[in-house]
């Protein structure tokens, strides 16, 4: 197992899920126990796939940077990173660190617990 590689490849299909509103993609990958922590607060994972289905391609283009991972264990790792996000038909674009752990059931990752802290502009 290539833990990082893993990791990283599932967080890219996210963002690419989430760029397309695949709620579909976040539905399979979410258990009943997941737990989502956002800046506008809690939420499950199933409500984070409704989410992501209700807001089609909020953004134009991403980048993930600082990328770590670490093994929980033999069946489970954190993966953290800051993501730059611009959103689409403006300007704007902002900073948020990601944190995600997964856990593996059979052959395959589940998202157990995602967090999202936006980062503080600088004055």
């Amino acid at each position: 197992m290539n833990l990082d590689k893993e990791l990283r490849e599932l967080e890219e299909k996210g963002w690419a899920a989430i760029a397309v509103g695949n709620g579909e993609f976040y539905r399979e990958l979410v258990t009943d126990r997941t737990i989502c922590v956002e800046p506008d607060g809690l939420q499950t994972g199933h409500e984070l796939a409704d989410d992501i289905e209700a807001n089609k391609s909020p953004f134009e283009e991403y980048t993930l940077d600082d990328v770590r991972t670490l093994a929980l264990g033999t069946e489970a790792g954190l993966i953290t990173y800051r993501a730059t996000i611009r959103l689409k038909g403006t300007d704007l674009s902002f900073q948020i660190y990601m944190a995600s752990v997964y856990e593996r059931s059979g052959n395959a990752w589940k998202l157990v617990f995602h967090q999202q802290t936006p980062v503080k502009p600088e004055d």
